[in-house]
């Protein structure tokens, strides 16, 4: 038959260099079947250590060579020795010893010499403690306390007598010096918090009469009176009767703790430049509050609202004035939000919900309104309250927002849904142009399953080079011979077959992919400038468009340059079309990037002109070399029907800063008279050539080569004959 198994004695270790003192010690121990292993040195209860980690160590403080602080740190540091108890020893004066000692790592500390009796009960106390911790950090719950283990005292209620006795680490945890504590109940709680008195009182009455023990989180008020948070841990010890003799634990400070998960909490669920809810505290609070107003006869909606320009402003003024904004237009929102309680008659007692969705949005949820229509007079007080110039520095701005609505009940019962369907919405308002709001229809999910289908088939034709270039020649209004090309991109789908860039490029623009295809078209029309030459062509300028994401790309000219040069071609061949909105949103910036294209040798464009600034200033100002009129002053020009002002005002002005004039759109001969009539250089449009792939361009190039030759030659033959 095979005898039970018996777990261990605990191993306890003495550290000290009086030998009879060790002797001593090791008798009281081993009769409260303790194993006693002795070190007569710090090294030496070092290397005992380093192999076999006792269960306590008794550690004394003045030893020759290493003496017991640094014991205690390097204990601290060896494998499962940061929470083994080491019970100091040290004299009854020696009080900078103990602070440093804790300092280093001890649990707790006894007056030496001591009686054997008091050592082996100190021992026994801090086993158990120590089990009990080892229990404590096994659970779950429980394990972030038990790693903060050096901020740990023990405690003991004898519940007989009423006489609660504390260990002196326990003492310091709880702010109570030594010898003002008169061992009573009563004592302890005075110095719990008022508000948690009552609280701690009864939990103590129901683990002494339930046995169920004692867990819990309480305030407590120190002498210096700066509060702190402990955790109280009790279990109820009973005799052979089973009757309750007295209530043992620990009591653990976790006041950094506690501040740890409440910052843990408010990052997790707080925006941390505005103190709004985020995303998930949003919904959740939605959530609740759809659950809560199930079956009422009042509305509530969700409104989503998106800055203009936020990103903008931010890359021109830097994130910390970005910061700035948003803060004030937080504020804003708030107080709009008061205003607009009344405005829309707001008569619940919920409290709206405002959050922050992203960088530039922000949420609201609304309960209890009258109709669905006041949700739009809010939404337009958040309008207005934007209205009023934003200040950075000595600069002033003002912003512009969308916002889309969904109505609860109506748009959807689920959180998640009501803001998609309120983003929706938004989408809807911004297309409408600035400062509007929109609500959702289920029309609009139609429109955005047709956006997002768009934009994946977008990024596949980038992968996959779906794109074609078409070519539109610019011809001299006189010879009407050809003199250049415009590159236009065009997208081959697989299944729509041609679609126009009307369709696909804001949407390029609006995912930031616009970039890439710039990149594309200019490797490919230097290409094809290479294939020309190479045929025997002519050399020909080809006008390319540049999006102002592309433009206010850093070191644009260099990386455009780069582009060129990479495929053999040269910048003088180029000129890049930028529209004046672009060219006004930074003029500082403009300038400097501007001067980069052309120092590069690339010509610049203004295309459609006449229909954004179209300022004087900002053309003697930048290095321009080409007004590109737009087609919508062209189309209604009639020759001897009609006169255009503008259109001679455009021209006039062109022509006297010394800039090539070109007029797109150009579809009757009317238009191209006039135009001659009035100096314009060239033009493009259906009148001469739509758009056409490359392939269908070689006639006329090879037309402008023999009209160059035959150019050539004539001017030879005169200057031989002069």
């Amino acid at each position: 038959m095979t005898s039970p198994t018996h777990a261990p004695l605990p191993l306890a270790l003495i550290v000290d260099d009086d030998a009879t003192f060790r002797m001593l010690s090791r008798m009281s121990l081993e009769q409260e079947d303790l194993r006693v292993e002795e070190a007569e040195s710090g090294q030496a209860a070092i290397d005992f250590a380093t192999t076999t980690m006792p269960d306590i160590v008794i550690l004394d403080l003045q030893m020759p060579g290493m003496d017991g602080f640094a014991v205690c740190q390097r204990i601290r540091q060896l494998p499962r020795g940061e929470f083994v108890p080491i019970l100091i020893m040290t004299g009854s004066d020696d009080v900078d010893s103990i602070a440093q000692a804790y300092q280093m790592g001890a649990t707790d500390f006894i007056v030496k010499p001591c009686h054997g009796l008091i050592l082996s009960q100190r021992v026994r106390y801090m086993l158990r403690a120590s089990h009990n911790l080892s229990a404590l950090r096994s659970s779950e719950s429980r394990l972030a306390q038990a790693q903060r283990i050096a901020q740990l005292g023990g405690w003991e209620w004898d519940l007989v007598q009423n006489r609660m006795d504390l260990s002196e680490a326990a003492g310091r945890i709880l702010g109570i010096a030594p010898g003002s504590f008169d061992h009573t109940q009563a004592a302890y709680l005075a110095r719990v918090h008022d508000g948690d008195r009552d609280v701690v009182a009864e939990a103590m009455r129901e683990a002494v009469t339930d046995g169920t023990g004692l867990d819990l989180d309480h305030r407590m008020v120190p002498q210096d009176g700066k509060e702190r948070i402990v955790h109280l841990l009790g279990e109820l010890v009973t005799d052979e009767s089973t009757n309750s003799r007295c209530m043992m634990g620990t009591v653990q400070d976790v006041t950094d703790k506690r501040d740890a998960e409440a910052k843990i909490y408010l990052l997790a669920n707080y925006d941390s430049q505005t103190h709004l809810p985020n995303r998930s505290l949003f919904l959740h609070r939605v959530a609740q509050a759809i659950a809560c107003g199930t079956g009422s006869s009042t509305t509530d909606a969700l409104l989503v609202l998106s800055l203009d320009r936020y990103h903008r402003i931010c890359d021109m003024y830097g994130s910390r004035s970005g910061d700035q904004i948003i803060k004030e237009v937080t504020e804003r929102l708030r107080q709009a939000l008061s205003v607009g309680m009344t405005i829309a008659q707001y008569s619940g007692t919920d409290s709206p919900i405002l959050a922050r969705l992203s960088d530039s949005q922000f949420m609201l949820y609304l309960t209890n309104l009258s109709t669905p229509q006041d949700s739009a007079r809010v939404a337009q007080n958040f309008l207005d309250s934007l209205g009023h110039p934003f200040h950075i520095g000595t600069t002033s701005l003002t912003l512009s927002a969308n916002i889309g609505i969904a109505i609860s009940g109506t748009d959807g019962t689920e959180a998640e849904l009501l803001l998609r369907n309120a983003g929706t919405a938004l989408q809807a308002a911004k297309n409408k142009g600035h400062n509007c709001y929109q609500y959702f229809s289920d029309a609009m999910n139609v429109s955005i399953t047709a956006r997002v289908n768009l934009e994946q088939d977008l990024r596949a034709a980038i992968a996959n080079n779906q794109f074609v270039l078409h070519y539109q020649p610019q011809v001299d209004t006189l010879s009407e011979k050809v003199i250049g090309f415009e590159a236009l991109i065009r997208w081959q789908h697989p299944t729509r077959g041609l679609i126009s860039p009307a369709e696909f490029i804001p949407v390029a623009e609006e995912e930031e992919l616009i970039v890439q295809m710039s990149e594309w078209v200019i490797t490919s029309v230097t290409q094809q400038q290479r294939i020309w030459h190479k045929s025997g062509l002519a050399p020909t300028a080809v006008s390319i468009n540049l999006s102002g994401l592309h433009f206010r790309q850093r070191n644009v000219a260099d990386q455009i340059k780069a582009l060129v040069y990479a495929e053999g071609g040269t910048p003088q061949d180029i000129e890049l079309e930028l529209t004046e909105s672009i060219l006004m949103t930074d003029a500082s910036t403009t300038a400097a990037t501007l001067k980069g294209l052309k120092e590069s040798g690339f010509r610049v464009a203004i295309d459609d002109f006449g229909t954004g600034y179209s300022s004087l200033a900002y053309l003697q100002r930048f290095p321009i070399d080409t007004l590109k009129i737009d087609r919508a002053f062209v189309k209604d020009l009639q020759l001897g029907k009609s006169d255009s002002p503008i259109m001679r005002a455009i021209i006039g002005m062109g022509r006297a800063l010394n800039l090539h004039i070109v007029a797109e759109g150009v579809e009757t001969r009317d238009q191209l008279a006039f135009l001659r009539m009035q100096g314009c250089a060239a033009y493009q449009g259906y009148l001469f050539s739509k758009p056409v792939p490359a392939n269908q361009l070689q006639h006329l190039l090879r037309d402008r080569l023999s009209e160059e030759a035959s150019n050539m030659t004539d001017r030879l033959r005169n200057r031989l004959a002069s």
